[in-house]
């Protein structure tokens, strides 16, 4: 795999050399909340959510080989499933939030019906686990990461593999569309964010930067910036355009796992894996704006809610938090 590292042993030297910047602002530290709609019920460590279109529910992977669709105001299970030979790495909703996407360290990726918990589909190609799943915007296709170091594109309807994109040097964590459907970005344990042809599968572009894997990827509203995570620390924000570095988040300490960013794009979130740390930050400034403790292990996804005043977390101690971005009660500054 060259120069791919896990997730676990991230490289520090870039913390120690610019962790004093991003301490100098005062950021808002929100403790754990007890709250009825945290969502707790997996029997191993949650690594992928997702939420529905319509706010209402949320879905989760785990390894305990299970997804699990919640009441995300209740907090309740409304539907667990289970055909998955290993865990669950990677979820997603179509548009019409009635079907889903499960990706699992199986290799298989199946399409389920969220109202009566039945499998559609079972889509098999990859040689490896499925990290990622990103639906392209008219809900015709999917694009899936997988660990066999390539990126797949499905036809949604008829099952149908329609094109592999071949590039990347080491497992592919990520997978995103942009807005308009006629790009695909991809990143991984080779340091690289890559950028495609959603049509052709021909490589458009590669952006590098990171010192560590990137573990997370995640597009504006708007298809002109991504933001990675990645295990030298850091979150970086990229110019799709110019296919430029744009800036360098420093904050957390230890490898960052995930990425979101808001649905009017002003914020974005990641999530800590070395800190167990959930942060908001302002995208147009990279500056931090809160940080968020409870789990008592690491973080390993995290996603916004469609009206971007709340947020979801899941952690290796199988438990996904709910967080009020709104709300500053109990805050304590530092």
């Amino acid at each position: 795999m060259g120069r791919a590292r896990h997730p676990g042993n991230p490289p520090c030297h870039t913390r120690r050399r610019l962790f004093a910047l991003a301490a100098a602002t005062p950021v808002l530290t929100f403790p754990l909340l007890s709250r009825a709609a945290d969502l707790i019920g997996h029997g191993a460590m949650v690594n992928a959510v997702a939420v529905s279109p319509d706010g209402a529910r949320v879905l989760t992977g785990s390894w305990d080989y299970s997804a699990i669709l919640w009441d995300l105001a209740s907090g309740s299970q409304r539907a667990s499933f289970h055909e998955h030979a290993a865990g669950v790495t990677a979820v997603a909703f179509l548009p019409d939030g009635k079907r889903a996407l499960t990706g699992s360290r199986d290799a298989a990726i199946i399409l389920w019906d969220l109202e009566s918990g039945r499998s559609l589909h079972r889509f098999e190609g990859h040689g490896a686990t499925v990290a990622g799943l990103a639906v392209a915007p008219d809900g015709r296709s999917f694009a899936s990461a997988g660990w066999d170091f390539a990126v797949r594109v499905w036809d949604l309807e008829s099952g149908t593999p329609l094109r592999v994109l071949e590039g990347h040097g080491a497992n592919v964590n990520a997978v995103a569309y942009t807005p308009d459907g006629r790009r695909l970005v991809s990143a991984g344990y080779d340091f690289q964010i890559r950028l495609w042809d959603a049509a052709t599968g021909q490589e458009k572009a590669v952006l590098e930067g990171h010192e560590g894997s990137v573990n997370g990827l995640a597009l504006t509203p708007d298809g002109r910036l991504a933001a990675t995570a990645s295990s030298d620390e850091t979150v970086r924000l990229w110019d799709m355009e110019a296919g430029t570095l744009l800036r360098t988040l420093y904050g957390h300490s230890g490898f960052v796992t995930s990425v979101a960013v808001a649905p009017d794009g002003r914020t974005l979130l990641s999530g800590g894996g070395g800190d167990r740390r959930v942060r908001l930050w302002d995208t147009a400034t990279g500056r931090q704006l809160a940080s968020f403790r409870g789990h008592e292990k690491p973080v390993l996804a995290v996603a916004f809610t469609p009206d971007g005043q709340s947020a979801l977390s899941a952690g290796y101690d199988a438990v996904v938090r709910h967080w009020d971005l709104m709300s500053k009660a109990d805050a304590d500054r530092q």
